[in-house]
C-alpha cells in the first residue's frame, strides 16, 4: 500500500463478490470493458465535471464531490485528491475505494515523498504499470493490492495546487487515454481550485471587513453615547450656570412691596407648581414677562427650557414656522428641516407674548396643540407630541376681542385657566420710589459708568405724582436718561422732564372742576400756559398779564423752581 501515490485500474462494471480465499478483505475489481465504452464514459465524465464544477466552488465538500463524480463513472480501486501547500507538502482532502478504512482525511506527506511527491516536484503526470518494480513507490503495512497507478498534477499558474491519484489492483491498467482524460479533468480542477481560493479570500476579506466595520461601529456607538452623556452633563452645567447668573441679575426681580404686587406674587407662587395654562393680562410695560419667568422658575420645570415667542413681531407664515417648525422643501426657502420652538421647549415652558396679535388661522392650530399636546410641522405628515406648559400674555382686552370676532372663544377659554392681571404703575405708586432706587443703582440701566450719588427728595415726589402711561418701561427709560444726562452724579428737580414735572399741564387733563379751590384753578391755568409756551417764562408772564417776578414767586410756591433760581430764566429751561 502506498498512501502517497499508488492508485489503480478503473472498473467499468459492478464488482463481483470477493472470493472466499482473499485474506485482505478488499473487493475484487472486474476487468475493464472494451475501449469504445471506456472512451464514452470518459467523455461523459468530462461533461459532468465541466457542468458541475463551478457550482461546487463555494461548497465545503468541494473535493468530496469531485471524488464522487469520478468514482461514479469508473469505480476505481482507489481514488485520492491531495491539496498541495507552497512548501510542496500534500494533505489528503478526499478519497474513495480501498484506502478508506485505513487512511484518514487530513493525512499529510512530506515534500518529495513517494510517487505523489515526485509528481509535485516534476509537475508532470506519473504512470507506472507495475508498482512492485517502481523505485518511487513506497508501501505501508496496509492490506491493499495496488498493482498500477496514475498520478496527475493539478497546476495553476505554474504551481501544483493539487494532485489526483488513481490506483488499480491490476497491472498496466492505465493507458494514454486515461492520461489525457485525467489531464483534462485536472485542468478544470485547477481553475476551480484557484476560483475557490479567490472566493475564500474574498469571504475572508468580507468577514474581516465586516468585523472591522462592526468594531468601528461599536466604537462609534460608544463614542456617540459618551458625546450624548457629555452633552447631558454640559446641559446640566449650563442650566446650573444660568440659575447662578439669574440669581445675580437684579433686573429679573419683581420690585415692589405694595398690596397690589404682593397679592399678585402670592397668586403666582401658588399656581407655579401646577401645570395649568396661565393668561397674563395688563398694559404694555407692566412686567408681564417677569411674571411668566417667575412662574417657570418656581415650578418643577425650572431646569427645563424656557422659550419665548413674540406673536406680534412675526407674520402669520413666519410665526407658524417659528412655533411649529417646518420640513425641508415644504415652501420656498425651506432648504433644511427646522425644529419649532414648541418642540424646543419640550419638558419646559413656552411663553406666548402678545397672543392677542395672533391670526385666526394660527389660533386654530394653537388650539389643537393645547388640546392634544401634539402638532405637525409645516409640510409634515407625522404628529409630534411634546410636554410643555403654556403661558400667554396680552395687553388687549381678549373678552372684547372675542365679542368682536377677532379672537377664538374656545381658545380664549383654553388659555385662561388662570388669569393674572398686572396692575398698572399708576395703581401701585407706593412702589415707585423702590423702582427708582433699583434703576438708579443697577449698572444695567444707563451703563456701568453712570453713578448717581444723590437724588433730590422732591424728585421722588414728582415721579410719584406722574401717571406713567408707559408704566414701568417708561419709568425705566426715564431713569436711564436722567443717569446719562446728570451732572456731578446728582439728580435734581430741574433734571426731570417738563411733561413729568407738570403732569396737570397736559392737554388731556380735565378742565376746571367745581370742587377745585381758587388757588388750584390758578395753578392749573399758570402751568397750562407755561406748557403752551414750552417753558418760556417771559412769554408766559406776558400772556398771564403778570410780572416775571410774580410768575417766579408762584412757581417757587408750586415747587416747580428751586428758591435759588433767579429771574434770569426768560428762555426755556433745557429739558432732559
Amino acid at each position: 500500500m502506498n498512501p502517497t501515490g499508488n492508485l489503480g485500474t478503473p472498473n467499468l462494471t459492478n464488482p463481483p463478490a470477493p472470493p472466499a480465499s482473499l485474506v485482505t478483505g478488499q473487493p475484487h475489481v472486474a476487468k475493464p470493458v472494451n475501449s469504445l465504452k471506456k472512451q464514452a464514459m470518459q467523455l461523459r465524465l468530462l461533461n459532468e465535471i465541466s457542468a458541475k464544477l463551478q457550482g461546487l466552488i463555494g461548497s465545503d465538500t468541494f473535493f468530496t464531490e469531485l471524488v464522487n463524480i469520478i468514482q461514479s463513472k469508473f469505480n476505481y480501486y482507489s481514488l485520492h485528491i491531495w491539496s498541495v501547500a507552497p512548501d510542496e507538502t500534500a494533505r489528503l482532502e478526499a478519497q474513495a475505494g480501498a484506502y478508506r478504512e485505513h487512511l484518514r482525511i487530513g493525512h499529510q506527506i512530506q515534500a518529495g515523498e513517494g510517487i505523489t511527491g515526485q509528481t509535485i516536484r516534476t509537475k508532470k503526470h506519473y504512470l507506472t504499470g507495475d508498482v512492485s518494480k517502481d523505485p518511487n513507490y513506497t508501501s505501508l503495512s496496509i492490506p491493499v493490492r495496488t498493482r498500477s497507478e496514475l498520478t496527475v498534477p493539478v497546476i495553476h499558474e505554474d504551481r501544483v495546487v493539487a494532485v489526483l491519484n488513481l490506483e488499480s489492483d491490476e497491472s498496466n491498467a492505465f493507458d494514454d487515454d486515461d492520461v489525457v482524460t485525467l489531464g483534462a479533468v485536472a485542468s478544470q480542477i485547477g481553475v476551480a481550485v484557484e476560483n475557490r481560493r479567490l472566493l475564500q479570500a474574498t469571504r475572508d476579506f468580507n468577514r474581516n471587513l465586516q468585523s472591522a466595520v462592526e468594531e468601528k461601529t461599536s466604537e462609534l456607538r460608544h463614542a456617540h453615547e459618551r458625546i450624548l452623556e457629555q452633552q447631558r452633563l454640559l446641559q446640566k452645567e449650563n442650566k446650573a450656570l444660568k440659575n447662578l447668573v439669574n440669581q445675580d441679575r437684579p433686573g429679573m426681580q419683581i420690585i415692589g412691596k405694595g398690596q397690589a404686587i404682593r397679592s399678585l406674587l402670592q397668586m403666582v407662587d401658588k399656581i407655579a407648581p401646577t401645570t395649568a395654562t396661565v393668561l397674563i393680562q395688563g398694559e404694555s410695560g407692566t412686567g408681564k414677562e417677569l411674571i411668566a419667568r417667575r412662574l417657570h422658575q418656581t415650578s418643577d420645570r425650572t431646569t427645563a427650557p424656557y422659550v419665548t415667542v413674540n406673536c406680534g413681531a412675526l407674520q402669520e407664515s413666519l410665526l407658524e414656522s417659528e412655533l411649529f417648525g417646518h420640513e425641508k422643501g415644504s415652501f420656498t426657502g425651506a432648504v433644511n428641516q427646522k425644529m419649532g420652538l414648541a418642540e424646543t421647549a419640550d419638558g419646559g415652558t413656552i411663553f406666548l407674548d402678545e397672543i392677542g396679535e395672533m391670526s385666526l388661522t394660527i389660533q386654530a392650530k394653537l388650539l389643537r396643540f393645547l388640546q392634544e399636546g401634539e402638532f405637525y410641522r409645516i409640510g409634515g405628515k407625522k404628529p409630534i407630541r411634546v410636554n410643555v406648559r403654556v403661558i400667554s400674555a396680552t395687553n388687549r382686552d381678549l373678552e372684547k376681542e372675542v365679542r368682536e370676532g377677532r379672537f377664538r372663544e374656545d381658545l380664549y377659554y383654553r388659555l385662561n385657566t388662570i388669569t393674572l392681571r398686572m396692575p398698572p404703575l399708576r395703581k401701585r405708586k407706593e412702589d415707585i420710589p423702590l423702582l427708582v432706587d433699583f434703576f438708579m443703582k443697577s449698572s444695567r440701566f444707563g451703563g456701568p459708568n453712570q453713578r448717581i450719588d444723590h437724588v433730590d427728595p422732591r424728585v421722588y415726589e414728582v415721579l410719584s405724582n406722574y401717571e406713567w402711561p408707559g408704566n414701568i418701561r417708561e419709568l425705566q427709560n426715564t431713569i436711564e436718561r436722567l443717569k446719562i444726562l446728570a451732572d456731578h452724579n446728582e439728580i435734581r428737580l430741574e433734571d426731570i422732564p417738563f411733561n413729568i414735572r407738570m403732569p396737570k399741564a397736559r392737554s388731556d387733563q380735565a378742565e376746571i372742576s367745581v370742587d377745585m379751590s381758587l388757588e388750584e384753578v390758578e395753578k392749573n391755568h399758570i402751568l397750562k400756559v407755561l406748557a403752551w409756551h414750552h417753558g418760556n417764562k417771559t412769554k408766559t408772564a406776558q400772556s398771564l398779564g403778570v410780572t416775571i417776578k410774580t410768575l417766579y414767586n408762584k412757581l417757587h410756591r408750586y415747587g416747580i423752581l428751586q428758591p435759588s433760581q433767579g429771574q434770569s430764566g426768560d428762555s426755556p429751561q433745557p429739558e432732559a
